[in-house]
């Protein structure tokens, strides 16, 4: 577990981050199954909303759980209805999206929509009569287009991706998208601040083959970006609010020795696709699930190796150092995590896991920080630089101190708001070869004075970059 360095910080850590809390309990061994089949969002106002299936009177059902950010609490689960295999899709103004299987002969894919969590409207089918359609994955795009793949069983036992829209609350005839003899996988993601429609998705086919690809055009046509080998692929899709470039999407899988593996695409303009690089994890992955995408500065996934679950964070393939782990949590039992990939945040994450170590199937959740605490001494270490603050939280000004290895490896400091925009950009002043240092009072560049609120100094010296948060009290 990470360190946290301040008492005042411990302090402001237990106000702002959950320890894991048991929301819910399933007598279905597959609760919270399918790394990319969302079972967990969050409103505008970080209210909280989990999905999960149980096993009722013989029947998959899909039951509901929230959390209520004002009162501050878990509600009870309840029944949404009958089916399995469900998922979540979010808007921009809070729009409410499920995605499910019905318990039909043959299976079908159900829609159903909700303003609060609680009142749904009546199933939609948005699959083919009498088609086998199954293990929908599904987002919205910023025009607030719900889209959503689904695996297709066809009378020639080959397997098909197909692809339905729901435009104004209305169905789109459904259309397929790829034919092959064995499709395991989809995975899909739209633009994580609702800022274009562009859609990129994977597929796994053919045993042990994954393809990449994207959308600009609402489906009418699509590019496959990328081919390799692997299970389980996941994306997040996100852009800068102040650069020209496009955005950046990266992809994670693991390979076929049970590594996981990262990919990133930047220029969209030539489709340029950066790596897969291993990730250092020491223990054979056996599951990953992918949060949003923080611009410059990275992402957090989960991965769970033998019931060690943990939640990692990445910088990218372009740095040294790249990858760090934030948590760590042990258990007997632990399996089928799930990740909130929306609404955007930019320094926390949440997540679900079940564990099946005590009786029953139990539905855990938590909410931790996408980056380390800046204080007195500096945890993450082994990066060729050292960096520190004090005080965290700071009211007046902060001094930040840095201590780098090599002479060449002059350092520069960006600082980020809660929304991922870059407020400041600094130059540290140097006290002799390899020290450097710099006090901010909490203005941007300009010299206005910000909100208070959480904000990540991201310090990044020769080929390495790390991240630290810092608390602003005025």
């Amino acid at each position: 577990m990470k360190k946290l360095l301040l008492l005042t910080i411990v302090s402001v850590f237990a106000m702002q981050c959950f320890a894991q809390t048991l929301i819910a309990t399933s007598n279905h061994t597959q609760a919270t199954a399918n790394h990319n089949q969302r079972k967990i969002v969050r409103d505008s106002d970080e209210n909280i909303f989990v999905v999960f299936v149980d096993w009722v009177d013989q029947k998959n059902v899909v039951k509901g759980v929230s959390y209520d950010r004002s009162a501050q609490q878990w509600g009870d689960p309840f029944f949404i209805a009958y089916g399995t295999n469900p998922t979540l899709a979010i808007t921009a103004d809070d729009h409410i999206h499920l995605i499910m299987e019905a318990n039909t002969t043959p299976e079908a894919i159900l829609h159903l929509q909700s303003n609060n969590f609680v009142t749904w409207s009546p199933a939609d089918t948005i699959s083919s009569p009498g088609e086998v359609s199954y293990l929908p994955v599904a987002d919205v795009d910023a025009s607030g287009k719900l889209n959503v793949l689904w695996r297709q069983q066809n009378n020639d036992y080959t397997r098909s991706v197909i692809y339905a829209a729901i435009v104004d609350g209305e169905p789109v005839v459904p259309q397929t998208v790829l034919t092959k003899t064995f499709i395991d996988d989809i995975a899909l993601a739209n633009h994580l601040q609702y800022v274009d429609d562009n859609l990129f998705f994977a597929v796994r086919y053919d045993m042990d083959t994954i393809g990449f690809f994207v959308s600009t055009n609402g489906m009418d046509s699509f590019d496959l970006l990328y081919t390799t080998q692997g299970m389980q692929p996941c994306i997040s899709y996100n852009s800068s609010w102040y650069s020209s470039d496009d955005g950046s999407a990266r992809f994670l899988y693991i390979n076929l020795a049970y590594q996981l593996c990262e990919a990133e695409v930047f220029n969209y303009s030539s489709w340029n696709v950066v790596g897969p690089v291993i990730m250092p994890l020491q223990e054979a992955v056996d599951y990953v699930c992918i949060d949003d995408l923080a611009p410059e500065t990275g992402f957090s996934f989960l991965s769970l190796s033998q019931g060690l679950l943990r939640h990692n964070f990445s910088y990218g393939l372009q740095w040294e150092n790249w990858m760090i782990t934030m948590e760590n949590i042990v258990g007997n039992g632990i399996f089928n995590p799930s990740i909130c990939y929306k609404h955007f945040s930019f320094d926390y994450v949440d997540f679900i896991w079940m564990d099946n170590s005590g009786i029953g199937n139990e539905i855990y959740y938590m909410r931790d920080e996408k980056y380390i605490y800046i204080g007195i001494d500096d945890p993450d270490t082994d990066k060729g630089f050292s960096i520190t603050g004090n005080p965290n939280p700071f009211s007046d000004q902060i001094a930040i101190n840095i201590s780098v290895e090599k002479e060449t490896d002059k350092p520069q400091l960006e600082i980020y708001n809660h929304i991922g925009q870059r407020v400041k950009t600094v130059v540290p002043v140097q006290n002799d070869a390899l020290h450097y240092y710099f006090w901010w009072n909490g203005t941007d560049d300009s010299g206005s004075t910000l909100a208070p609120g959480a904000y990540i100094i991201v310090c990044t010296a020769g080929d390495t970059r790390a991240a630290r948060k810092v608390i602003f009290r005025p």
